[in-house]
């Protein structure tokens, strides 16, 4: 079993109704594999907290977050990855909202930034300023607020600064302090999930 998928090789000359056969015959051994494959394996973090995941296989597309678990109910493991960036998506733009305020007055901003939200593995953000958008990676929440925040700040902080000149670090550091702390411990953090 490979990423979720079970493959099953045999002769070439075999034929599909012995393959179904030997499939219906080892169907509790297969199951009973790939559970114990999923709990070892299918973890993720969200929101700075680690969860185990659950498929559940069904005929409609559901997440569902438990206090130590995140259940999906998938027709196919392919609708995972979907399920799961949407609820990255949806967990950023939820952090977006309850902060907007405080982050239109600290950072002396336009209302009309557009953020936008992708699947990205190279960063955690990025700012274009005379666009007026902030493109902010799903991956990002994953981790604890704090450093959602400071990820989101930092771009911020490019509306006014668009380099990373001395300045823009002193303008950051005042509207969110501790910020190269909470910066160096992102930066040693490392999930390498699945999704």
């Amino acid at each position: 079993m490979k990423a979720g998928v079970v493959y099953i090789t045999t002769p070439v000359k075999l034929s599909l109704s012995k393959i179904e056969e030997l499939i219906a015959k080892n169907f509790n051994f297969i199951m009973k594999h790939m559970k114990e494959t999923e709990k070892i394996d299918n973890q993720i973090h969200f929101l700075g907290k680690l969860y185990a995941l659950t498929f559940l296989y069904d005929k409609s597309n559901m997440i569902e977050v438990k206090d130590t678990e995140i259940v999906l109910t998938i027709k196919s493991l392919l609708d995972a990855e979907k399920l799961i960036q949407e609820l990255y998506k949806r967990a950023l733009i939820k952090v977006v909202e309850e902060y907007a305020e405080e982050i239109i007055s600290l950072f002396e901003m336009p209302k009309d930034i557009e953020f936008i939200f992708k699947r990205v593995k190279g960063y955690y953000g990025e700012c274009f300023p005379k666009k007026k958008k902030i493109i902010l990676s799903t991956r990002l929440a994953k981790y604890e607020l704090k450093y959602i925040l400071s990820v989101i700040y930092h771009e911020c902080a490019h509306f006014k600064y668009p380099h990373h000149q001395k300045e823009y670090y002193e303008y950051l550091e005042q509207r969110y302090p501790n910020y190269k702390r909470i910066q160096k411990e992102l930066r040693k953090i490392s999930y390498h999930e699945q999704y």
